[in-house]
């Protein structure tokens, strides 16, 4: 005997219910509009306009101090010279 596969019987179980594992092939399930889902898509609730983004002004905040965030481009902040952490590379204590 066969065993009842409801995605062969249009979504349906055995005794006719809906089987809710089945998809129904609609955009999530026809709850969302998906023109209307994709309109919103990418925008954030209650931005407008332009973010400020430090790394695009110097490191700066909008206040003008330093955001400790961005990166100074210098090996390890300017903390270790890289030639002594060459050197000191690959051998063992």
């Amino acid at each position: 005997m066969s065993q009842y596969k409801p995605t062969e019987h249009d979504g349906l179980k055995q005794d006719g219910t809906p089987d809710k594992r089945v998809g129904t092939g609609e955009f999530a399930h026809g709850q969302v509009d998906p023109h209307e889902a994709g309109k919103a898509g990418g925008q954030t609730s209650g931005s407008s306009g332009e973010q400020y983004k430090p790394t695009e002004n110097d490191g700066l905040k909008k206040d003008g101090t330093e955001d400790g965030r961005v990166g100074t481009g210098e090996f390890a902040h300017g903390k270790v010279d890289p030639v002594e952490a060459g050197k000191a590379g690959g051998k063992s204590s």
